[in-house]
């Protein structure tokens, strides 16, 4: 699954806005603090960022809080257990899938 990474600052509204969105979504991500970590700042400039946001998903870059770029970009749903409301990542793009629960064991299906 891709992973995603979040530039952000603490004094950016749109960053706590992003992490939040990502959080509720069950979407996991890396954050990097520009500046409070001087090797996220280093990999901010190499990738020719200007501003915070700033999402790499898998390799591809998004600039800004682009919450449909952002869910286009990745090969994962996250989807709740019907049973217990666990939330758990789906590969997308792989017809009807057979899920197992890894917190309640329930089984369901899914068409991805």
């Amino acid at each position: 699954m891709k992973k995603v990474i979040a530039y952000t600052t603490q004094t950016c509204p749109h960053c706590l806005k992003a992490k939040q969105y990502l959080s509720e979504k069950g979407i996991p991500f890396e954050e990097r603090d520009v500046n409070n970590n001087p090797s996220a700042l280093k990999e901010f400039q190499m990738l020719k960022l200007t501003g915070v946001p700033a999402f790499l998903v898998g390799d591809e870059l998004v600039v800004g809080f682009d919450q449909n770029r952002i869910e286009s970009l990745l090969d994962f749903t996250v989807e709740k257990c019907p049973n217990c409301g666990k939330k758990m990542m789906v590969p997308k793009g792989k017809g009807k899938l057979k899920i197992t629960c890894k917190n309640c064991k329930n089984q369901f299906e899914h068409m991805s």
